[in-house]
């Protein structure tokens, strides 16, 4: 069964893991997305769960290693579930065991990524019934606004559309920002689904979150107009004001899409003048190569904190350096 992310079906599911369902492939270019909806899965199987993490590496040396802990009983009796990331055609052959094996009782989860048609991981989970595929894209115009309010509903945060619009414009709709901010609010004014509470324009404004965004979009574009000493300033403010580099690398890997977006006429308007100034000094092979780095680097973060740092600080020295030969 392959189903997209934005389908009331594909979240009931998730949020109620069907016995019948050996492996829910999470897929797609809003890798932010397919997370999200691990996460759901993650939450359905309880917070006493045991989560087993794999990557498409050790499955590619060890095939049989996915059935075998899908088939595994915790040890200390509670439920269990496999999370695989990331993951590409080097797991088919483990899909293959995971669906041809006798018997399973713990759910698999795999975020792929971005499947083209022809994958054979694709095929493979499309034609077979003890698959759920799940496609996630970027959210996009009102679409955007209606996850936002989709979001911050589940928080227990009731979200005018004109609030959920200017959250959306804040993050450029990058998912996990989003998702961020809409969980700074709701925990500002103390909202729960069992005693809801109404988003305000005050309430935001008094979080400062629009501010504390805005410097860390301004550091992005810095990263991006190829200022190598400005980025290592940005990144040495950031850091010493607590806050991470995935962020800031997520907002440049965001721009730096928009601007490819822009030359290809997919998306024809900048945020600013500052912007389309930035935009039109790269080319389009420099901007597929800074796209390649963040998006690398940004994967590397989210398999490991400590690690993911030093490569998102890297890449991001790195992409500077390529906006400077851009000028």
């Amino acid at each position: 069964m392959s189903l997209r992310a934005d389908n009331q079906a594909a979240l009931k599911a998730l949020d109620d893991p069907a016995p019948n369902i050996r492996l829910y492939l999470l897929y797609g270019p809003d890798e932010a997305g397919s997370e999200a909806l691990s996460a759901r899965v993650g939450k359905a199987m309880g917070a006493g769960a045991e989560r087993i993490d794999l990557d498409g590496a050790t499955l590619r040396s060890d095939p049989a290693r996915l059935p075998d802990e899908a088939a595994a009983i915790s040890m200390f009796g509670d439920k269990r579930w496999v999370r695989v990331q990331p993951a590409g055609e080097e797991v088919v052959p483990a899909v293959e065991a995971l669906l041809q094996a006798p018997a399973t009782g713990n759910p698999v989860v795999m975020i792929a990524g971005n499947l083209r048609k022809t994958s054979k991981l694709l095929k493979l989970c499309e034609g077979d019934k003890a698959v759920m595929a799940i496609v996630s894209y970027a959210p996009e115009g009102r679409n955007a606004d209606a996850l936002a309010v989709s979001m911050a509903r589940e928080l227990g945060l009731e979200l005018p559309g004109d609030l959920a619009r200017r959250l959306v414009g804040l993050t450029g709709a990058e998912r996990g920002l989003l998702a961020g901010e809409i969980e700074k609010l709701a925990l500002y004014l103390d909202a729960s689904p069992e005693e809801p509470k109404a988003a305000t324009p005050e309430a935001l404004d008094a979080l400062g979150a629009e501010g504390g965004d805005q410097q860390l979009f301004k550091a992005a574009m810095v990263v991006l107009s190829g200022n190598v000493r400005a980025t290592e300033h940005e990144m040495a403010r950031l850091r010493q004001s607590g806050g991470s580099l995935a962020g800031l690398a997520r907002l440049t890997l965001q721009r730096a899409i928009g601007f490819a977006q822009a030359q290809g006429g997919q998306a024809p308007r900048f945020g600013g003048r500052g912007d389309e100034e930035v935009a039109r000094r790269w080319s389009a092979e420099a901007l597929d190569k800074a796209i390649h780095r963040l998006a690398e680097a940004e994967r590397t973060s989210r398999l490991s904190h400590q690690i993911g740092e030093t490569v998102l600080a890297q890449e991001l020295i790195n992409v500077a350096r390529l906006g400077a030969r851009e000028r």
